[in-house]
């Protein structure tokens, strides 16, 4: 056979497929093998999110620090987006928020004011105060003492006691002077004042004087007693009686 013989036919299609075929293993493997795609062959910005398969990028093929802020746009993460308990408050806004509140004020303190940080500032309380009732009505009085006010005081701190003591006498034919004598209580301490009430001698009209009354002491009951007198031989004219007692547990051992 000649080579013009050969030239002048046209090579059937076996032939083309048989010598593609045995191109492609000699030489098409090794170029895909050596031919591979770095780094280096991709220009900035080429492969956009369009060219990224749905969920192919990960934790794992993202570096640290690389998304900042520049490359998220505003209002681009939703309180969803953010994993539950990751922002704390070195990652918070604490101007803008309120840490949660640490510590607890002693007894005998409260709450002043609290820090953005939760940081808590106590104030020291008032003192417990204790008092009769404003509606007591006046008690009468004669030579057998009465109790024109009393409070409880609680067991534990000790008190200082004020008692303020309104006293009135009903004059009657003749004019008669009147010793009042109160004792005012706290818990196991007592104090006794006097005052006299002269009556005028005009049948109905009343003379009124006030006991202001200070003692300090401890727990237990507060009151007031008094007694009402007058000389040998007069009558002793209506006299009535009325105590308010307040009582102030004390400072230094509330």
């Amino acid at each position: 056979m000649t080579l013009r013989s050969l030239t002048g036919r046209r090579p059937s299609a076996s032939l083309v497929i048989s010598s593609a075929a045995l191109f492609l293993s000699m030489g098409g493997v090794g170029v895909a093998a050596t031919g591979l795609i770095g780094t280096d062959q991709i220009r900035n910005d080429a492969v956009t999110y369009k060219k990224i398969a749905p969920n192919s990028v990960g934790r794992v093929r993202l570096a640290n620090g690389g998304v900042v802020n520049s490359k998220i746009a505003h209002d681009a993460v939703s309180y969803q987006d953010i994993q539950p308990n990751s922002v704390g408050t070195v990652r918070a806004n604490i101007n803008q928020l309120q840490a949660r509140v640490r510590g607890k004020c002693a007894a005998g303190s409260a709450t002043g004011s609290i820090s953005n940080k939760g940081a808590m500032s106590c104030n020291p309380t008032a003192p417990e105060e204790y008092g009769s009732s404003a509606t007591a009505k006046p008690v009468a009085l004669s030579g057998t003492a009465a109790t024109t006010g009393s409070v409880a005081l609680p067991t534990g701190p000790t008190y200082l006691g004020f008692a303020n003591t309104t006293l009135t006498a009903t004059s009657g034919s003749n004019p008669v002077p009147v010793t009042v004598k109160c004792t005012f209580t706290v818990g196991s301490t007592t104090a006794t004042q006097d005052v006299v009430l002269n009556t005028d001698g005009t049948k109905g009209d009343t003379t009124t004087a006030t006991l202001p009354s200070q003692l300090a002491g401890v727990a237990g009951t507060s009151t007031v007693a008094c007694t009402a007198s007058v000389p040998s031989g007069d009558t002793l004219p209506t006299v009535t009686g009325v105590s308010a007692i307040n009582a102030i547990a004390t400072a230094a051992n509330n």
